[in-house]
């Protein structure tokens, strides 16, 4: 029986940092398309619409903000709530659609440990999810109005609990304008 000795070599503190630069694309500008890059990165912080523009032309050497709008028109991008904590990331459409389902059992377990969940104690989570469904299907909606329109149905329940159970448990994206650099909505 052989052994096998792994040498493994210990990063410094600067080569560590150094790769992590790399690896974000944060040492010099890339030559690739804004799709490949967000695919590279894993999504990209979105919270604020023009975060993900400002991240990309920081990157990639042809970076205009007509790319991006155009993928979130085309809906070959999504702002979406796939990431932990329900925060607004940037994703390919295909790393939306990926990630999702892999990550839907996080998104039900935070919600669980959530002061919205506390707060909607005695509601069945499921039909509120239902009915999110229900009326998200009618009109895009904001959270705001979403919480009021359940709120009809449950009017002892304050409207932002009742919001974020849908906004945690699913799959939701920010539809054009919003997120399209220099329009709102």
């Amino acid at each position: 029986m052989q052994h096998y000795r792994v040498m493994a070599e210990v990063l410094t503190r600067r080569a560590l940092n150094r790769a992590l630069l790399e690896r974000q694309m944060l040492l010099q500008r890339n030559e690739r398309t804004a799709e490949q890059a967000m695919e590279h990165l894993v999504g990209m912080q979105a919270q604020v619409p023009r975060d993900p523009y400002i991240g990309l032309w920081t990157r990639l050497a042809g970076f205009g903000t007509d790319e991006l709008a155009e993928m979130l028109q085309e809906r070959r991008a999504v702002r979406a709530t796939t990431m932990l904590r329900t925060t607004i990331h940037l994703f390919s459409a295909r790393d939306a659609l990926a990630l999702r389902p892999i990550l839907q059992g996080v998104a039900a377990r935070q919600f669980g440990y959530s002061p919205f969940a506390r707060a909607l104690e005695g509601v069945p989570i499921d039909e509120v999810v239902a009915e999110g469904r229900r009326i998200l299907a009618e009109d895009p909606l904001t959270m705001a109005e979403l919480g009021r329109r359940l709120a009809r149905r449950w009017p002892d329940r304050e409207p932002c609990p009742l919001s974020y159970a849908v906004r945690y448990l699913v799959p939701l994206v920010q539809i054009p304008p919003r997120g399209i650099w220099g329009r709102s909505g």
